[in-house]
């Protein structure tokens, strides 16, 4: 028996566990600047590639501020942490959809991402995935 195991990522699946180190993240922010353990880190990478759809699931239960809180803490991940970099996929794509879907999205946070974020795609994602 091979002790190689093959990662699929569609058995991963967003938890309390990713909540409580989204929340603490933000907490424990300088400003723009985070500290997030590398432990920590490797939570938050294991469900990147549920990309956009899985986010909006996890999220649909959850207020506003939470939310885009949530959003700040992930585009400053991509700009800030290595393995972090979704470009199209990134679950800062679902998290937006699910606060425009309620007509929550605040007026400023498009411009709080675009000034923090090199990521071409955020808020919206791709015109591809969209059509």
């Amino acid at each position: 028996m091979s002790d190689i195991h093959e990662w699929d990522p569609s058995a991963a699946t967003l938890s309390n566990t990713h909540r409580q180190v989204l929340d603490k993240a933000w907490r424990e922010r300088e400003g723009n600047q985070l500290s997030i353990t590398e432990s920590d880190q490797t939570t938050l990478r294991s469900v990147l590639p549920l990309g956009p759809l899985g986010w909006e699931k996890f999220a649909e239960n959850y207020d506003q501020s939470t939310v885009v809180q949530w959003i700040k803490v992930l585009v400053l991940c991509e700009e800030q942490l290595p393995g972090f970099e979704c470009g199209a996929k990134s679950p800062v794509i679902g998290l937006a959809r699910v606060l425009r879907n309620r007509g929550a999205f605040p007026d400023d946070l498009t411009a709080w991402i675009k000034e923090h974020s090199t990521n071409r795609f955020l808020p919206y994602g791709s015109l591809l995935d969209r059509l």
